[in-house]
């Protein structure tokens, strides 16, 4: 008898929280290769979502494409957050309904609890307990992001085991060898080797798609480096036919790329896709949540992807200081920036549709800078959009936030609670407020 499987995307427990073309996306891709090699697959979506008028609130341009908001119960903080003036609370459906799902499920051999952000330890910690209630004896293995940044906080928690990588072949391994579970995952290829396991998924109002890991840079301030070794592209062969099979089973529209460098190499990847879902003509709508490389977005490209369907379109910026940007390696600059704009209005997007990603809250960042990039961006017609930084284990600022702070406690990796404690909470509200504004201009 083949055995069976229970995977977990947990509550989000945090301040704020939205479904911005958020799926578990290596869970459901996991899920794909463990019914390959025979496994019987159960999913626990605790923050399930459906087409309900309780789940509509939001941008209304995003709740278009098939985001929403997820429920939220206010809860007190924990003891660490005590000083930070917002509402914290758990996001997801409630206790009640889940342990009324688990009930009816039949007992796992397994279970895998994912975890995206490093300060979402919480959500993971409670439904291990209260699966742990109904399947006493039954080993809960942690996964994502958290226990890969963060292992040995995450072997003091309340987990059997945790998986402290990422990468698909890396997670394979370890599954195998420390819990006999295989995967059958020997390279990157056969981990996507199947679509993500949609169908385990009971309200799919949007896919979300991957087409590459990792990054070919190593900014200061992101962990991307630390999650993945190098960078890895898909054929885009086999993009195409994922996508395609996900609209004919699902009827989805909407699509969102998760890559963290979708345009790196673009000419000989991303640019063939494009043509190949252009010359089918389906109503496709594609969206890009992560800001794109300015420096590797071309004419061509920019043309293909208003022909694709491209809706929603991100580039990043990050600053405008001379300083900051010198010192990652080129990435952006802001003639190739300019470039990358005109290229998008050239292929016809409006300026109103062009967001541009600009960092807050980085260390070696002060208050003019903030202010001249927005003007910056302001200027040339586009509409600034600031994204909180969040410090992260691993990476150079982190060390000197920790020392200057004294924490040592992955909520303390939390965007907003970084924002307080820094200082910085004031003038990013003045900035939102101009940010408003000028949308509403």
């Amino acid at each position: 008898m083949a055995k069976r499987i229970l995977l977990v995307n947990p509550w989000i427990y945090d301040y704020t929280a939205f479904d911005f073309w958020a799926k578990p996306l290596g869970l459901l891709y996991l899920a794909s290769c463990l019914r390959r090699r025979g496994y019987t697959v159960d999913f626990l979506d605790c923050l399930e979502r459906g087409p309900e008028k309780r789940f509509q609130s939001g941008p209304r341009r995003l709740l278009r494409y098939g985001c929403g908001s997820y429920p939220k119960e206010y809860l007190p903080p924990p003891f660490h957050l005590r000083e930070v003036p917002r509402r914290w609370g758990r996001y997801g459906t409630t206790p009640g309904e889940i342990y009324r799902k688990l009930w009816k499920k039949q007992p796992p051999e397994y279970v895998l609890i994912t975890c995206g952000m490093t300060y979402w330890y919480p959500g993971a910690e409670a439904i291990s307990r209260l699966i742990g209630q109904i399947y006493p004896g039954v080993p809960r293995l942690l996964g994502g992001v958290y226990p890969a940044l963060c292992p040995d906080h995450a072997h003091e928690r309340e987990f059997e085991g945790a998986v402290t990588s990422v990468e698909p072949v890396s997670v394979a391994k370890e599954l195998d060898s420390r819990w006999g579970i295989d995967v059958g995952v020997k390279s990157k290829d056969d981990f996507f080797t199947d679509p993500p396991a949609l169908d385990l998924v009971s309200y799919n109002p949007y896919a979300v798609v991957v087409s590459s890991l990792g990054c070919p840079y190593r900014c200061s301030y992101c962990a991307s480096s630390r999650l993945y070794r190098g960078f890895w592209k898909r054929p885009w062969e086999e993009v195409f036919k994922e996508i395609y099979t996900v609209q004919r089973h699902f009827g989805v529209q909407d699509f969102a790329f998760y890559d963290d460098a979708l345009l790196y190499r673009g000419e000989d990847s991303f640019l063939p896709l494009l043509e190949a879902i252009a010359r089918e003509k389906e109503n496709f709508r594609f969206h890009l949540p992560n800001g794109i490389h300015a420096r590797f977005l071309t004419p061509s490209i920019a043309c293909m992807m208003k022909r694709a369907g491209f809706r929603t379109v991100r580039i990043s910026l990050e600053t405008t200081s001379e300083e900051v940007l010198s010192a990652e390696n080129g990435k952006v600059d802001l003639c190739s920036f300019e470039r990358a704009v005109d290229c998008l209005v050239q292929a016809g997007f409006r300026k109103n549709e062009i967001e541009v990603y600009l960092l807050f809250g980085l260390p070696t960042l002060q208050e003019r800078d903030y202010r001249q990039a927005a003007q910056y961006v302001r200027s040339l017609g586009l509409i600034p959009r600031f994204s909180l930084y969040s410090p992260l284990p691993g990476t150079p600022e982190l060390s000197g936030d920790l020392q200057k702070m004294r924490i040592e406690e992955p909520l303390y990796h939390n965007k907003i609670v970084y924002l307080y404690l820094s200082g910085n909470a004031q003038l990013y509200s003045e900035l939102q407020k101009n940010e408003a504004t000028s949308r509403n201009n």
